[in-house]
């Protein structure tokens, strides 16, 4: 009844027959009775790893400052510690440490293992709903990384000046058999070895849309509709409906008529020219372009 009407621990005990223990008891309860100080709350690294607007860990940090307003007295921090559970994203949860001396706990949270694949797929964009997923992912991603990081130095080349070179690795070199060879009076060997390196470049591609919408009023009134979606949201005019696609799918569509345009003779024919003006120089390169 005492209890229930101050909301603190009460302990009856004969003070004529108090002992060793019972005054320890009394003084554990007195202590549980000090103001908290400090609550720390141990979530899984992949969660506090998030960024801070993510929606999982915004919602986990707003239910623990919920809980932890009714936090005062050290005592509160059990009855703290199993609210935790009831949020729908945390799994268990138990006491790491509490120490009494400066009113600090440590509490560590569990995430449900299911989060975490969620999380994880919907950050990827891959299709991950458990370990045998996850694994088979990592082994792909290595691959592709491992492919990606031999080109990476060549495109960031391309980015900068337009142009970039791939370097042949030790497993693509292929060397010929030595031949002894005569200069002068001399003989030595020669020694042949071919390589083949990758070379990007970047080429500015050009292309207009022209539509034909009838009457002067009626292309002024589509400039003016164009005109007014650039100013008010620039990326929102490729999305602008030009009879029945949008200006991205028509301007899209004109790009890749002409990038595809390319007949593969010419094609293989740059191959040969760029060959040839690495192994021999383009000392006596001319160049036609009708």
């Amino acid at each position: 009844e005492l209890s229930n009407k101050y909301n603190v621990p009460v302990m009856p005990v004969n003070c004529l027959e108090l002992d060793e223990e019972k005054i320890k008891s009394v003084l554990a309860q007195i202590l549980f009775e000090f103001p908290i100080q400090e609550v720390c709350i141990e979530l899984p690294g992949w969660v506090t790893s998030l960024e801070k607007t993510h929606w999982l860990k915004r919602d986990i940090f707003d239910y623990i400052k919920k809980e932890a307003s009714a936090l005062s007295r050290i005592r509160d921090v059990n009855s703290f510690s199993a609210s935790l559970n009831r949020c729908k994203y945390l799994g268990k949860t138990n006491m790491k440490n509490l120490d009494l001396s400066d009113g600090s706990a440590v509490i560590c949270a569990n995430v449900e293992s299911s989060m975490f694949y969620k999380i994880l797929a919907e950050k990827t964009k891959l299709d991950i709903e458990n370990e045998e997923d996850l694994m088979s992912c990592i082994g792909e991603l290595a691959e592709t990384k491992k492919s990606y990081d031999r080109i990476k130095n060549a495109l960031d080349e391309v980015e900068a000046t337009g142009y970039g070179i791939v370097m042949p690795t030790m497993d693509e070199l292929h060397l010929e058999e030595p031949e002894i060879m005569k200069q002068g009076g001399k003989y030595g060997v020669r020694l042949k070895a071919s390589a083949p390196s990758i070379h990007m470049m970047k080429v500015n591609t050009n292309t207009e849309v022209a539509p034909l919408v009838g009457s002067e009023s009626q292309s002024e009134d589509l400039v003016m509709y164009l005109l007014k979606e650039f100013e008010e949201n620039p990326t929102q005019i490729w999305e602008s409906n030009i009879f029945g696609k949008s200006l991205h799918e028509l301007v899209n569509e004109g790009l890749h008529n002409k990038l595809f345009r390319m007949p593969t003779d010419a094609r293989m024919k740059l191959q040969e020219t760029l060959e040839k003006v690495i192994n021999e120089g383009c000392s006596g390169l001319i160049c036609i372009i009708l």
